[in-house]
């Protein structure tokens, strides 16, 4: 019975020591009791950063895809270096030739046209009102005798049937003077512009403004009154 006793001092005092050596925490674990409201928040935090992770992706492709849209939309303007030019007039088709071909030879591109236009004449100085051939003969016969001796009966111009053409100035002063002297004898001379249809030549030339500008006209070329007059490109050209 002593020996019993003995045991059980000893099984206390071992109790006591080991009490007193270790903290309460560590001899008995505690369950620790976690809100229902927390315990979703923390299983709802990795599924809503997996979801921002995907959107955030998804707005990078989205922009990534109106960028190269905006791209593909915007189209760039070719910029046209081209110079074109006219030049002309020409009344001979072999002159045309000639100067269409001095720019050839310096790498610009020609091209002749042609078109039929009204060329200016001068100023016709006239007698009408005659009611016959004859009529318009005995003027002119007339004439002759006072010393107006260029005269001529107008043909084919059903608008001036016997009409006595007395010329064609190339100065309006000229036609004046000479319409003065005829009144002097009572002749009721007229005047008006002349025009002929004829063709004219054009040649279009083609240049590039990266180059030295071609202008290969000589003196003759500009006292005839040939000139080179810048022009509108065409898109087609």
């Amino acid at each position: 019975m002593k020996i019993f006793f003995s045991l059980l001092v000893i099984a206390n005092i071992a109790f006591a020591l080991v009490q007193w050596l270790l903290p309460y925490e560590q001899l008995v674990p505690q369950n620790k009791n976690i809100p229902v409201a927390e315990q979703l928040r923390l299983l709802d935090e990795p599924v809503e950063s997996e979801m921002i992770a995907k959107a955030e992706i998804i707005a990078e492709a989205e922009a990534g895809e109106a960028v190269q849209e905006t791209e593909s939309m915007i189209t760039e303007v070719p910029t046209d270096n081209r110079l074109c030019y006219t030049i002309g007039p020409f009344k001979d088709k072999t002159r045309a030739l000639e100067v269409s071909a001095r720019y050839s030879v310096n790498d610009v591109l020609t091209e002749l046209k042609s078109s039929q236009e009204k060329e200016y004449l001068g100023i016709m100085v006239y007698i009408s009102g005659h009611k016959t051939r004859q009529a318009a003969i005995n003027t002119a016969a007339a004439l002759e005798k006072r010393g107006f001796r260029d005269s001529r009966i107008l043909l084919n111009e059903a608008d001036k049937l016997h009409t006595l053409s007395l010329g064609v100035f190339g100065l309006k002063k000229n036609a004046d003077r000479l319409i003065s002297r005829l009144k002097k004898y009572n002749y009721a001379a007229e005047s008006e512009p002349r025009y002929r249809e004829r063709t004219i030549f054009w040649v279009y030339s083609e240049q590039s403004s990266a180059s030295e500008l071609h202008i290969l006209l000589n003196t003759e070329d500009v006292g005839k009154g040939i000139g080179q007059i810048p022009r509108q490109c065409s898109e087609s050209a």
